[in-house]
């Protein structure tokens, strides 16, 4: 005789206790097969350059003590991998740079000046691989 447990619905939920001052965000681009392999994803990814963070990402005891300004992040930099393996290719990245009040693509000694729009703009050759974001009330 099979003995059945009943289904049972479960969820889980993270929240956050702080703020950091600078968030990182790293996307996973590649994906590992059982067999031993790996797969880069390509897929194309649109990040803002103001990032805020919902008041439902923070815990009960900290959500009504954050204001928006200490929710709210502004992209400052974005490195890209440039391949399709795990086990090599290039990393390039684009960078704001304040003094200038604008962005800068660095390419290992190649540095450029770009517009906003080529950062946030994804391509099939540069797909972002880090995203990282300074709180804007510490600016």
């Amino acid at each position: 005789m099979a003995l059945h447990s009943p289904q049972v619905e479960i969820s889980r939920r993270v929240t956050l206790e702080k703020l950091p001052p600078v968030l990182v965000l790293h996307l996973k681009r590649f994906v590992y097969e059982k067999t031993g392999g790996c797969q880069k994803l390509i897929k194309n990814i649109e990040y803002p350059v103001d990032l805020e963070i919902s008041k439902e990402l923070l815990s009960p005891g900290v959500k009504n003590k954050n204001f928006k300004c200490h929710r709210t992040y502004r992209l400052f930099a974005v490195v890209y991998h440039h391949g399709n393996s795990a086990t090599g290719g290039h990393y390039t990245t684009d960078v704001f740079q304040i003094g200038l009040n604008g962005w800068l693509r660095i390419d290992d000694q190649t540095v450029k000046v770009i517009n906003q729009y080529q950062v946030v703009k994804p391509t099939a050759e540069r797909t972002a691989y880090l995203l990282y974001y300074r709180r804007v009330d510490l600016l």
